[in-house]
């Protein structure tokens, strides 16, 4: 798959290292295609104040999965953000993979993964091997918003302090991304009307739902696009379910 990312069009070192990451692991997914976009909003650009915002979105399906996202925000000199989630197909027992990184004036000002659980409890073949990883620690961690009880108990809200810290960062991504797709081998999908299916997609619901809070996302959009634009594509791109 060809991707539209320019990864080396002036961005951030570990935004570049991470979508690359996240792109070999997409690949190496069973089934993977691409899904059609409608062109307008695979490449975006808006521009207030002469300052130009991008926006440059690929999606993708897999088995196991209903939409793979990748997106990735650039404004100006002042902001970049990478936007990654993968939503999974709900006859499958599978969490939901998460991660946002933020760039303010060539700094990382957030950086958050995260395997949020589809149920009341996360499954235990799950938590056994995220407490068998090594979890690093960082120096600055950073308070969930109110609604971030949608998160496990092992997601990563932090900002990097160092060179260190930042690449911790990104091998935290690519082992939480190695425990989902090792989950697909032992996964058999139930019936698209059984009961898990149906209180899977309730989770992600509630999930998107919570997400749409954002209100910074929706500020940044709503000042480029106004504000009907803005909650269609939040609706409809980022956390549709």
């Amino acid at each position: 798959m060809k991707s539209v990312f320019c990864t080396q069009n002036k961005l951030h070192p570990l935004l570049n290292e991470a979508v690359e990451l996240i792109k070999i692991r997409i690949n190496s997914l069973s089934e993977v295609k691409s899904l059609s976009l409608d062109p307008k909003l695979n490449q975006i650009y808006g521009c207030i104040n002469n300052e130009d915002l991008f926006i440059i979105n690929e999606f993708y399906q897999a088995k196991g999965f209903r939409k793979l996202h990748l997106e990735i925000a650039k404004l100006g000199k002042s902001l970049q953000i990478l936007h990654c989630v993968f939503f999974p197909d709900p006859c499958y027992e599978l969490p939901i993979f998460g991660v946002d990184l933020v760039i303010s004036s060539n700094n990382i000002s957030a950086a958050i993964v995260d395997l949020s659980p589809v149920g009341k409890y996360m499954p235990d073949l799950i938590n056994s091997q995220i407490k068998s990883l090594s979890s690093p620690v960082f120096k600055e961690v950073r308070e969930l918003p109110e609604w971030g009880y949608i998160f496990s108990p092992y997601v990563c809200f932090i900002r990097p302090v160092d060179l260190r810290e930042e690449k911790l960062f990104l091998k935290l991504i690519d082992d939480y991304l190695s425990i989902l797709c090792s989950l697909l081998v032992f996964v058999i999908p139930d019936g698209s009307d059984s009961k898990n299916t149906i209180d899977r997609f309730k989770y992600q619901r509630r999930y998107c739902l919570n997400q749409k809070r954002n209100d910074k996302t929706r500020s940044i959009l709503t000042k480029y696009f106004g504000p009907t634009w803005a909650e269609d594509y939040i609706d409809q791109i980022l956390f549709d379910y």
